[in-house]
C-alpha cells in the first residue's frame, strides 16, 4: 500500500449524505457520534507521477591534450603561476571564493562561463524551499487552522458517544489536537480531565529545551526541534504554524511499541487513537469540503518537499480500517481487542521500515518500529547510514565521517580516503555494515528515489560518483576529478539539509533575464543525465502543486523557467559529449547563468511579509548526535569555490570559470554546536577549520 507513489490522484467521488455530518449522524443524541462511516474522496498515496526526462549521455569527445605550458589554450594568459601548474598537469583547479551565493559569483566572474552540477542543483533546492514556504503561507496556514478545529468539533462528538477505552482514546486525541489548536490560535474547549497535560505540553514546546517525557504520548521527545528558526522571525502566525506541523508531524503513534504487556496495551491505545483521527478525516468538513482532501492537499506537498519518512498515514488506515472494519461501524468496535491486534498486525506487514531517520522519534516507544502520524517526520536515508556505521554497531567508532555517505552509495574513491587517510575501516564490523549499506542503496526502488526533493537530490548527486574514461573531457579523466566530485558530493549535499527562512519584509521582484548576444563561449558541466532528472523532479513539483491548486502566480514563473533551464543544459550537454559546438543562443544562456539564477531564487512580495529562502551559501548543519561524549559532528558550507577549467568550447580548449559548493566537517561539544550565525561570523573573521587533507588534489 505505502509506497506506491507513481499512482495519480483520482476523481473525488460524492460523499455518503451521512459522512458530511459531524453531529448526529450514526446514532445517539444531537452532538454525539457513535457511528463510523469511512466515505469520502477515493485518494492515492502520490503528489504527481514521476516521468523520466531521457538523455543522451554516451560520451564521444575527440581526445586532445594540453600542454603544461597552457600554449595554445584561449584565454589563459595572466594567470597565478600555482593556478597555471595546476592546470597544465590536470585541466581543472579551485580556489576560494569571495561571494555569499553562487548567482553573484557567476556575475561577478570574467571569461567564459563554466555552468556546474553544482551550482545547478543549489538553484534547483532553493526554488523547492521557496515553493513549501510560498505554499504554506498561501494556502496550507488557513488549511491546518480549518482542520485540527473540525477534527476537534469531531472528535468531541466522538468522545460523547463513546464508552470504555475508546472513550479514552477519543479524550487523549482531544489532547493531541488541543496542543495544535493552542499553537494556531484556534479556540477550543478543553475537558478538564486533560487541560493540565496539554498546558504542560505546550509549555515544553514554548522551551524547546531539549528531550523530555511528553504528557500527552508518556514517551520521550526531543523538544528542541520545535525552535522555530527563521518562523518566527515573521511573526506567531507563522511559528505557530511550523509548531503545530512539528507536533502533529513528529508524535507518532505506534501500533507496536514492544512486546511487554504493558506495550501491547499502549499499542492498542495508540492504534484506537490513530483510528479515531482517520475516521474523523472522513467525517468532517472544513468549509464544505471533505476534512480527508484537505489532509491529503497539506500532506502531498509536505511530503515530497519536506522529504517526509516513510510513515504510516491516512492512506495505509483508511484502506484497512475499510477492510477489517468495513465502510460503517459502531465505535464500540474498536473495543474488540482479537480485531484490533489483527490491524495492527496487517499494519506492520504493509509498512516494512525503510532507509528512514529514527532521530526524535521515542526512546522506548517504538524504537524502529513504524508509527502512524497525521502528517510526516522530515527524515534523510544518511542519517540510517551514520547510525550503522557508528558506536555501538560499528564499536568504538563513535563518530562517522560525512564520506561514509558517498562510500555507502557505491564510491570506490571515498572508501579509498576513508582507508587511506583516516583509518577507519579498520573498526571491526565497519566493513561489513559498509558493504550491507551499498548493497541496500545500490537495490533502491526508483519510485523512492523520486518520492521527494532530497532523495531525487542524492540520486542526481550519485551519478557524479562513477569514474570518467575514454570520450570525457580531459579534466573529468584526470584523478583529482574524483576528488572533486566527492567534495562536490559532500557540499551539495551539505547545502540541501539546510535551509534558513529570512523574513526580509517586502521585497521588489527580478525580472526573468532576456537573452542576449554574447561573444564569450563558455561550457556546461557534461552531465546531460544529471540535468535530466533534476528536469523530471522539476516537473513531478510543477504538476502536483498545479493539480491541486497551490502555485502562486510567482512560482508558476519560477518552475516553468527552472524545467526550461535544465532541459537547455541537458541538450548543451548532449551536445558536448558528442563533440558538437553550440549554437549562438546557446552561449548566451551560458553567458547569462548568473542572472537566470538569480531571477530564479529570488521571489517577489506578495504581502506586508515575504518567506524568502535566503539564497546565500554559508550555512551549518548537526548531522550525527554522539550520546557516548555529548558530541556532535557538523557539516558545512563556506562561500562559493570557484572552478578553472580547461574545456574543448567548440573543439579549442578554452579557460573557463565556474562556481561550485565549498565543503568543511568538524566535530564540537553538543553544547557549543555553532549556529549559522556564528559560522558566518567564523567566515567573516577568517577562522575557518582546515579543509580536508584529501581535497590538496585540486583545492588551492
Amino acid at each position: 500500500m505505502h509506497g506506491k507513489r507513481c499512482v495519480a490522484i483520482m476523481l473525488v467521488f460524492m460523499l455518503a449524505p451521512c459522512a458530511l455530518l459531524p453531529v448526529g449522524c450514526g446514532g445517539g443524541g444531537e452532538g454525539v457520534i457513535s457511528e463510523v462511516t469511512l466515505a469520502g474522496p477515493l485518494l492515492q498515496d502520490s503528489f504527481a507521477l514521476y516521468y523520466p526526462v531521457l538523455a543522451n549521455d554516451a560520451p564521444g569527445i575527440p581526445a586532445y591534450t594540453v600542454s603544461p605550458d597552457l600554449a595554445g589554450v584561449a584565454g589563459a594568459a595572466g594567470l597565478p603561476a600555482a593556478i597555471k601548474r595546476t592546470l597544465g598537469l590536470q585541466g581543472f583547479v579551485a580556489v576560494a571564493g569571495t561571494t555569499e551565493s553562487v548567482f553573484q559569483a557567476y556575475m561577478e566572474m570574467a571569461g567564459p562561463k563554466f555552468v556546474t552540477v553544482d551550482a545547478i542543483i543549489d538553484a534547483f533546492h532553493t526554488v523547492c524551499v521557496n515553493a513549501l514556504r510560498d505554499v504554506e503561507m498561501g494556502f496550507l496556514y488557513g488549511d491546518l487552522r480549518g482542520l485540527v478545529a473540525s477534527l476537534y468539533d469531531t472528535i468531541e462528538n466522538m468522545f460523547g458517544g463513546a464508552e470504555g477505552t475508546v472513550r479514552e482514546a477519543a479524550l487523549m486525541d482531544l489532547a493531541y489536537l488541543a496542543v495544535a489548536a493552542g499553537l494556531l490560535e484556534v479556540e477550543v474547549s478543553i475537558p478538564s480531565d486533560i487541560a493540565g497535560m496539554v498546558e504542560d505540553e505546550r509549555a515544553l514546546i514554548a522551551a524547546h529545551a531539549g528531550k523530555a517525557t511528553s504528557p500527552i504520548f508518556s514517551y520521550s521527545e526531543d523538544y528542541g526541534r520545535y525552535a522555530s528558526s527563521g518562523y518566527g522571525d515573521g511573526g506567531g502566525d507563522l511559528q505557530g504554524y511550523y509548531q503545530a506541523m512539528a507536533w502533529l508531524g513528529g508524535m507518532g503513534f505506534y501500533p507496536e511499541p514492544g512486546t511487554s504487556p504493558a506495550d501491547i496495551t499502549a499499542g492498542r491505545d495508540m492504534t484506537r487513537r490513530a483510528l479515531l483521527l482517520v475516521s474523523a478525516l472522513h467525517m468532517t468538513e472544513v468549509d464544505g469540503e471533505s476534512a480527508y482532501a484537505v489532509w491529503d492537499r497539506i500532506f502531498q506537498p509536505c511530503s515530497f518537499l519536506a522529504s517526509y519518512a516513510d510513515d504510516l498515514n491516512a492512506y495505509d488506515y483508511t484502506g484497512l480500517a475499510h477492510e477489517l472494519y468495513g465502510d460503517s461501524f459502531p465505535l464500540s468496535r474498536l473495543e474488540d481487542d482479537v480485531l484490533l491486534d489483527e490491524f495492527i498486525t496487517r499494519a506492520l506487514e504493509e509498512q516494512a521500515p525503510l532507509i528512514v531517520s529514527m532521530a526524535g522519534e521515542g526512546e522506548g516507544a517504538g524504537g524502529d518500529t513504524p508509527a502512524f502520524r497525521l502528517f510526516g517526520l522530515t527524515a534523510y536515508p544518511d542519517d540510517y547510514v551514520f547510525e550503522e556505521l557508528a558506536d555501538p554497531r560499528v564499536p568504538e567508532r563513535y563518530i562517522p565521517r560525512a564520506l561514509d555517505l558517498p562510500a555507502s552509495m557505491g564510491s570506490a574513491r571515498a572508501l579509498q580516503i576513508l582507508e587511506q587517510y583516516y583509518g577507519e575501516t579498520g573498526y571491526e564490523g565497519y566493513m561489513e555494515n559498509m558493504e550491507t549499506l551499498r548493497s541496500l542503496l545500490k537495490n533502491v526502488d526508483p519510485v523512492q528515489a523520486h518520492s521527494n526533493v532530497y532523495w531525487s537530490c542524492l540520486d542526481v548527486l550519485r551519478l557524479a560518483l562513477k569514474p570518467c574514461g575514454e570520450g570525457y573531457p580531459s579534466f573529468m579523466q584526470a584523478a583529482a576529478w574524483q576528488d572533486r566530485a566527492l567534495y562536490d558530493f559532500l557540499g551539495s549535499w551539505t547545502d540541501v539539509r539546510h535551509r534558513e527562512i529570512d523574513y526580509s519584509g517586502t521585497q521588489e521582484g527580478i525580472e526573468a533575464p532576456q537573452a542576449e548576444t554574447s561573444g564569450e563561449q563558455g561550457y556546461v558541466e557534461p552531465c546531460p543525465e544529471s540535468f535530466a532528472r533534476l528536469a523530471a523532479a522539476t516537473d513531478v513539483l510543477r504538476r502536483g502543486l498545479g493539480e491541486l491548486g497551490l502555485a502562486s502566480a510567482s512560482m508558476r514563473e519560477r518552475l516553468d523557467g527552472l524545467y526550461d533551464l535544465l532541459i537547455a543544459l541537458k541538450g548543451m550537454a548532449e551536445k558536448e559529449l558528442g563533440g558538437e559546438a553550440l549554437s549562438g543562443e546557446e552561449y548566451a544562456a551560458i553567458a547569462n547563468i548568473g542572472q537566470t539564477l538569480q531571477y530564479l531564487v529570488t521571489f517577489p512580495s506578495e504581502g506586508e511579509v515575504t518567506a524568502q529562502v535566503d539564497a546565500s551559501m554559508p550555512a551549518v548543519n548537526e548531522v550525527y548526535y554522539d550520546a557516548n561524549y555529548n558530541e556532535v559532528l557538523q557539516a558545512a558550507v563556506g562561500r562559493p569555490v570557484i572552478y578553472y577549467v580547461i574545456a574543448p568550447v567548440a573543439g579549442i580548449p578554452t579557460l573557463t570559470v565556474g562556481a561550485g559548493c565549498s565543503y568543511y566537517e568538524f566535530v564540537k561539544p553538543a553544547d557549543g554546536a555553532l549556529t549559522d550565525a556564528e559560522w558566518r561570523e567564523a567566515i567573516e573573521a577568517g577562522q575557518l577549520p582546515e579543509i580536508p587533507a584529501w581535497t590538496s588534489s585540486f583545492l588551492q
